[in-house]
């Protein structure tokens, strides 16, 4: 992908957030609200307190203290995303944390933790991420449950590019996968009368059969791992995967 791009280069997820929800945030939602719902009945979750891990700009932390009536750490490394969610989301009962979720440590253990929209994609290398399943465990209560969803090495494409709404400008992601590095890069440019500005994102891709062996060496159970467009048990590789762990009891 040639990337004929001139502009100041961003954190990212910083000039991104203000126009996060109207281009991704909100759209996401409503699959992640309908698959959240969908599987606390298959698996009869039960949970007083929740931890919502790569929070962005806090709906879905939201979405969990209003549906679910129960307190909530939203937790995000972006100042920026944490800006535009303690806006979005005025409860007295979510508590939004600055942490890389490498670093995870909550106030206090919590029945349910969730990470959604590519979350933990964005943790590089498969060592990092066991050792985030390992702080996710020390966060948990015994019996707790870890929801979340990856892609996966089976995207059935190479690169696209698509427009996304934007309140002021044009805003255009330019996405390619590279197969070999099970790499997903992300070039999000907004452009502006008077600038541009540019981010780059990357996630690693991970099996969920992988990420199944890491979960059950780090002290959890795997319940099931799911097509996150079907919601149906996976049988064979899905492009993204919802995988639900549940905590031991020791």
């Amino acid at each position: 992908m040639r990337l004929e791009v001139v502009g100041w280069l961003r954190r990212p997820y910083s000039h991104l957030a203000s126009s996060y929800d109207r281009a991704l945030g909100v759209p996401f939602l409503f699959r992640t609200r309908r698959a959240f719902e969908h599987l606390v009945q298959r698996y009869g979750l039960r949970f007083r307190s929740a931890a919502d891990l790569g929070c962005g700009t806090g709906l879905f932390a939201c979405y969990l203290n209003r549906r679910w009536g129960v307190p909530v750490f939203a937790v995000d490394r972006s100042p920026e995303m944490l800006r535009v969610a303690l806006e979005n989301c005025r409860v007295p009962r979510v508590c939004f944390l600055r942490q890389d979720i490498r670093e995870l440590c909550l106030p206090s253990p919590v029945d349910l933790i969730t990470a959604n929209f590519d979350a933990l994609n964005h943790v590089l290398s498969s060592r990092e991420l066991q050792d985030v399943f390992r702080r996710i465990r020390e966060n948990l209560r015994p019996g707790g449950h870890l929801l979340f969803d990856i892609i996966t090495p089976c995207q059935p494409w190479a690169r696209y590019v698509r427009r996304l709404p934007t309140t002021h400008g044009e805003l255009v992601q330019r996405v390619r996968w590279h197969r070999g590095r099970r790499l997903l890069t992300v070039l999000m440019v907004h452009r502006r009368p008077f600038s541009t500005t540019v981010e780059l994102h990357a996630e690693r891709a991970y099996s969920p059969l992988d990420v199944g062996r890491w979960l059950q060496g780090t002290g959890f159970e795997v319940r099931g791992i799911h097509d996150a467009e079907s919601l149906a048990l996976a049988s064979t590789c899905p492009s993204r995967a919802i995988m639900v762990a549940r905590a031991s009891m020791s």
